[in-house]
């Protein structure tokens, strides 16, 4: 026989991360949605459209453009460690 999961035996219940994944990607898009409007009513559409497309390139961008900078970095040190030709 098996023994006894140690969550069940402590009293926890088994989380179901699909539903956590859920959960947390509707408060992020109400925040989301909720920041807009603010930014919206605070400094009106166009200048909120335009920051949050600005924010969504950046996003979109970034782990792109960090992962060229690695890469140059690394080919870099590896030309300083090579000896001269």
């Amino acid at each position: 026989m098996p023994a006894p999961d140690m969550n069940q035996r402590a009293g926890f219940a088994h989380h179901d991360h699909d539903h956590d994944q859920g959960l947390a990607l509707t408060l992020a898009v109400l925040l989301l949605t909720g920041g807009v409007l603010l930014v919206s009513c605070w400094m009106g559409p166009l200048t909120t459209f335009a920051a949050v497309a600005v924010l969504v390139v950046i996003a979109h961008a970034a782990p792109g453009l960090a992962r060229r900078l690695a890469v140059r970095r690394a080919v870099r040190r590896l030309l300083r460690t090579l000896p001269d030709a």
